[in-house]
């Protein structure tokens, strides 16, 4: 498998599904934008090369260019002196080098249209990873989110299933119970006392007959 279609595969994967599978998933997702992150920087190598590649071939044509004129001036210089075996033999070195600057010339034009393409899916893979490491930051942060509301939760349930809320019952009612009893006891010694003042209240009537009637006897008396 190619490089780029290693890297493009592993972009194009379902991040969702990643975390759905793993035991960490913050873990597996950091793992993933590092292992994604080395793979883009080996194309990025690729593609410097292919670049190095271009500016070799550039090179070599400035050679050949040159090479060929230096043949056409020596072809000059030997007509000039009448050395048309040397003439025919510059001419001939001439050909040579235009034939391989044509060469040359075809290699660079593929040359760049790979360079090119090569660019252009260096920025897509690019473009991919920001958006992985974008993804990569929400998706942590949602499932952060969504841990420490289940164990929230959690906490919760066993608080209001557990002991303690028994414990705060039972209290409660203990203390219904205290607060029953006190007002019992203040009833009963509120009515004690209404009694003994009822009971005097009789006792002065009573005395108060008595004199009377004392008083009603003393007249008849007399």
């Amino acid at each position: 498998m190619s490089l780029f279609k290693k890297l493009k595969d592993l972009l194009e994967a379902n991040l969702s599904d990643l975390i759905n599978k793993a035991e960490d998933p913050e873990k597996m997702l950091n793992l993933y934008i590092e292992r994604a992150t080395e793979e883009l920087k080996e194309f990025n190598i690729q593609v410097n090369r292919a670049v190095a590649d271009e500016l070799q071939l550039r090179q070599k044509i400035e050679a050949a260019e040159k090479e060929i004129q230096s043949w056409l001036s020596q072809a000059k210089v030997a007509v000039q002196q009448s050395r048309e075996d040397l003439a025919r033999i510059a001419l001939e070195r001439k050909q040579t080098a235009e034939k391989s600057l044509e060469d040359l010339r075809l290699q660079l034009a593929d040359q760049q249209k790979a360079v090119e393409s090569l660019r252009d899916n260096f920025r897509i893979l690019e473009e991919k990873l920001n958006k992985a490491r974008t993804e990569r930051d929400a998706l942590i942060m949602r499932q952060r989110r969504a841990r420490a509301m289940k164990q929230a939760g959690e906490a919760v349930s066993q608080i209001a299933s557990g002991s303690a809320l028994g414990d705060f019952d039972r209290m409660r009612d203990k203390v219904d119970r205290m607060e029953a009893e006190a007002k019992a006891t203040n009833l009963s010694l509120t009515n004690s006392l209404e009694d003994e003042f009822e009971q005097l209240k009789k006792d002065a009537q009573k005395s108060a007959v008595d004199d009377e009637l004392a008083r009603l006897k003393d007249e008849m008396k007399k």
